[in-house]
C-alpha cells in the first residue's frame, strides 16, 4: 500500500504549509486537498513541484507499507489496490474480454477510488499524446461519478472538454450533466463548465439555458 508522507517530510525539514506553498507555487488549498486524499486527486506534475521545493523527487513523497486495519476490507482481502485493479481491467479490455473488464472495474468501484484512478490514467494518456485514449478513460470516469469526486473531476474536466470540442463529441458531457442533476451535485463551477461546452459546441438552446439557469440558481442560494 502506497502512503503519501508529505507531512512527515515537512516535519523533518521544519517547513510549514504556507512556506511550502510559497516555495512550490502550489496553492495552499491544493496542498491541503492532496494531503487529505493521500496524494491522489492531483496530476503528478503538481506533486513533483512540492517534492522539488523540498529538494526531493516525486517518489520520495511516498512510502510502501503493508495494508492496515483501517484499509478497506476488500483491499485487505485481495492484497491489491484500486489503481492496480483498473490497470488489470484495462488489459482485459484491450484483449476484447469486456465481461472480465466490467467485473474488475465493478470491483474497483467497490474499493472506493476508481474514479480518481481513471482520471489519473486519463491525464497520463493525454500527457503522452494519446488523446483518443484519454477521452475514453475520462468518459468511463464520468459513468462512475459520485459527489465526493467532484473536486478531482473538475481538474480533468477542463482538459476533457477541450478534447471533446475538437470533434463535437458532446454525448458524454450530456451524460455528466444528467448525472449531476440526478445526484444533486450542486456546484456552480461544474454546471458553468458544462454549460460553456454546450454553448461552444452549439448544443440545443434548451440545454444551454437549463445549465446556466442552474448556475444562477446555485449562486442565488450561496448569496
Amino acid at each position: 500500500m502506497r502512503v503519501f508522507i508529505l507531512d512527515r517530510k515537512l516535519q523533518e525539514q521544519g517547513i510549514g504549509i504556507v512556506d511550502l506553498s510559497g516555495r512550490s507555487g502550489v496553492g495552499r488549498s491544493t496542498i491541503d486537498d492532496i494531503r487529505r486524499n493521500n496524494g491522489s486527486g492531483r496530476r503528478r506534475a503538481t506533486i513533483e513541484k512540492l517534492a522539488a521545493a523540498l529538494g526531493l523527487q516525486y517518489d520520495d513523497l511516498f512510502e510502501e507499507t503493508e495494508p492496515d486495519a483501517a484499509a478497506p476490507a476488500a483491499t485487505r482481502i485481495t492484497g491489491i489496490d484500486h489503481k492496480e485493479l483498473v490497470d488489470i481491467a484495462e488489459q482485459y479490455e484491450d484483449e476484447g474480454n469486456l465481461a472480465m473488464y466490467q467485473c474488475l472495474t465493478g470491483l474497483a468501484s467497490r474499493l472506493g477510488n476508481s474514479v480518481e484512478a481513471l482520471l489519473d490514467r486519463g491525464d497520463e494518456l493525454l500527457d503522452s499524446g494519446d488523446e483518443e485514449g484519454a477521452k475514453g478513460v475520462y468518459a468511463r470516469a464520468i459513468l462512475a461519478l459520485k459527489s465526493r469526486h467532484l473536486s478531482r473531476l473538475k481538474q480533468s474536466l477542463r482538459r476533457y472538454l477541450d478534447l471533446c470540442e475538437k470533434d463535437r463529441d458532446a454525448p458524454p458531457i450530456i451524460s455528466l450533466y444528467r448525472t449531476a442533476k440526478e445526484r444533486k451535485m450542486d456546484d456552480p463551477e461544474l454546471f458553468y463548465l458544462i454549460g460553456t461546452f454546450f454553448a461552444r459546441t452549439r448544443q440545443p438552446d434548451d440545454l444551454v439555458k437549463e445549465c446556466f439557469g442552474n448556475v444562477n440558481r446555485l449562486i442565488d442560494l450561496e448569496d
